[in-house]
């Protein structure tokens, strides 16, 4: 009498189960890489950790009131707030622009959809060599400015602190161009002729259909494009490491380089709590940007 409730039981709890099974790679992957270091670093970040020795005194917030004394601490966080704020607007408006080219139907797009993807697949490191060299105040750039009237010498942007930040904002917008790209080619696909031969109909020009109904069609994507460039911008490490190292005089040095020099000297609970800083900011800059497009997209469909 009681095996076919008993079946339905175990028939209904395997299917209540059953998501959960195929997101446990993923939960596992979750919880090993993202939550447990982050418990981590909040653990170190209140002790006097000693990595070699395994063990840490309980010092409270003392960590954080030294790095909040450190100017270089300073100097890092602004540093890594100018970058995200130069890189922000390249990221969003560069591959929109490049997007809205290669979604033409015109011969070969495809290869040129290749082309433009090629720096996201290119090694950093081969990369960061190729700008090194463009930068180098024998390089390209450096020439063809001083050759057409903007520099009266040939400079080193790398090596320059006026320009150190910019020429590495430039190198991971360059990075990520075809990246971004290929979400905004996504949406623009997604988007139904019909509203643009309705707006033909209704004499609208080009800017009209753009910021009627381009724009307003784009905001989910712009909204993901922008919370990735803030999170990507104030963790960068790579460009950095591999042509400036943080330099000249600290130009470039960010909080990622200020929490590498930290666990590299082995003062892991400066560097975590550092980090606890930055993971903050990363967490508070994305929830803005987030509210600003949203904000954004009511305004454009009112």
């Amino acid at each position: 009498m009681n095996r076919h409730p008993t079946v339905i039981r175990n028939g209904k709890l395997i299917k209540n189960l059953t998501p959960w099974l195929f997101l446990l790679p993923s939960i596992t992957i979750l919880i090993t890489f993202l939550i447990i270091p982050i418990i981590e670093s909040f653990r170190w970040s209140v002790l006097d950790y000693k990595i070699l020795l395994g063990t840490g005194k309980f010092v409270g917030f003392d960590n954080f009131q030294e790095i909040f004394s450190d100017d270089l601490f300073w100097k890092a966080l602004v540093n890594t707030i100018l970058f995200v704020i130069i890189v922000l607007p390249m990221n969003i408006f560069l591959p929109m622009i490049l997007a809205s080219l290669v979604n033409q139907k015109i011969r070969s797009i495809g290869a040129f959809r290749v082309l433009y993807y090629v720096p996201v697949v290119t090694p950093i490191v081969v990369g960061a060599l190729m700008w090194k060299m463009l930068y180098s105040q024998n390089g390209a750039i450096s020439n063809f400015l001083v050759s057409i009237g903007i520099l009266d010498a040939p400079i080193n942007f790398l090596a320059n602190t006026t320009t150190a930040l910019v020429a590495v904002a430039f190198i991971t917008a360059w990075k990520g161009l075809g990246y971004y790209m290929i979400m905004y080619l996504a949406n623009l696909q997604s988007i139904p002729n019909q509203l643009y031969e309705s707006a033909d109909i209704d004499g609208a020009n080009i800017i009209q259909k753009f910021t009627r109904i381009t724009m307003p069609m784009l905001v989910p994507t712009i909204t993901l494009v922008s919370v990735l460039t803030i999170v990507n911008g104030l963790k960068v490490f790579e460009e950095i490491a591999l042509t400036t190292n943080g330099g000249p005089a600290g130009a470039t040095t960010t909080l990622v380089m200020y929490i590498y020099d930290k666990f590299s000297n082995l003062d892991v609970s400066i560097a975590s709590a550092a980090g606890i800083v930055l993971l903050i900011l990363a967490i508070v800059g994305s929830l803005i940007q987030m509210k600003l497009t949203s904000k954004r997209e009511d305004d454009l469909r009112a």
